[in-house]
């Protein structure tokens, strides 16, 4: 993508919003039920490319989602979040590095060392884990501006400009419009997901 990882000026990584456990804490089925599915949706890809980055082979990666999703399954009736102890997306990364050394063990590497030459707090392994929790964010939120404008020029242009990587003078030229508007449509569209990504920032 055309700079729009270089679009973030503000931290994306405030507390998970508490409410997404207290649902999961329902006694009612019916909304727990669907706020499992949400935290699946929500987590599910950021545990299978961690996993991926580290080694995972594909047979392997759906092990590891499995093993952290049962194990925050069956904890969930006593968890309780408390932001002021950590952010769950450090708590995440602690249990999907773990669910990594038990179903692969040794076969789990990163710069060719393998996870049980490394803690989970080293910075190598931060850094794959921001890097994959930014990216998913920014899909989620290039999905949700998708959903409501992607049938407009304005998604068309950057998206072929942007997400595409095509000439500016292209996408101009295909879509009926001054090259100007397609500079435009980057600016446009990546200040909604600036405020999307923040506002997931503040879910999450």
């Amino acid at each position: 993508m055309r700079g729009l990882f270089a679009m973030s000026a503000k931290p994306v990584d405030p507390a998970t919003n508490p409410t997404i456990f207290l649902r999961l804490r329902q006694s009612d089925s019916a909304p727990r039920e669907i706020a499992w599915e949400e935290f699946g949706a929500r987590y599910a890809p950021i545990i299978s490319s961690f996993a991926r980055r580290l080694g995972a082979r594909n047979q392997d990666v759906d092990d590891v989602v499995q093993d952290v999703l049962l194990g925050f399954f069956l904890k969930s009736p006593t968890f309780v979040y408390d932001p002021h102890k950590g952010r769950f997306r450090g708590y995440l990364k602690v249990c999907t590095y773990r669910a990594l050394q038990k179903v692969i063990g040794k076969e789990a590497r990163l710069h060719g060392k393998p996870l049980s030459e490394l803690d989970h707090n080293e910075l190598a392994i931060d850094q794959v884990w921001n890097d994959v929790w930014e990216q998913q964010q920014l899909r989620r939120a290039l999905d949700e501006v998708r959903g409501t404008m992607g049938h407009s020029k304005t998604f068309l242009a950057f998206e072929r400009y942007v997400v595409f990587d095509q000439p500016a003078q292209d996408v101009a030229d295909k879509l009926g419009l001054h090259i100007n508007s397609v500079y435009r449509a980057k600016e446009q569209i990546t200040r909604l997901l600036q405020e999307k990504v923040s506002a997931m920032g503040e879910e999450d």
